[in-house]
């Protein structure tokens, strides 16, 4: 009887872990909203051209997140995980003040 009940147990652990597993593949990353304390702090837009001049003067149009280093996409993806915001996805066309050009 106690083989029954070990198998039972086996069974409903390896179960609940496949339950846990699904439902953390769909779980990924949220978009940054840049109201966010992390995206204000880094001065993320999710609009390269609406940084603001002033605050970053340094600022260039050809700055965006889908050529920065920190972008893990690929360029084309319109949104990604950046090294700098790991559970957030930044927008492809975004800029922040972290910004150091890939390559």
């Amino acid at each position: 009887m106690k083989s029954s009940n070990r198998r039972i147990f086996m069974f409903q652990v390896v179960a609940s872990g496949a339950t846990l597993a699904c439902g953390s593949a769909h779980a990924g990353p949220k978009k940054i909203e840049e109201s966010e304390p992390k995206a204000a702090s880094l001065g993320y837009k999710h609009d390269s051209a609406q940084v603001d001049a002033k605050r970053f003067p340094k600022h260039t149009a050809s700055e965006k997140c889908n050529n920065c280093m920190a972008w893990l996409g690929k360029a084309a993806d319109p949104w990604s995980e950046c090294d700098l915001t790991p559970d957030r996805l930044v927008s492809n066309g975004g800029w922040c003040s972290s910004y150091v050009k890939a390559g």
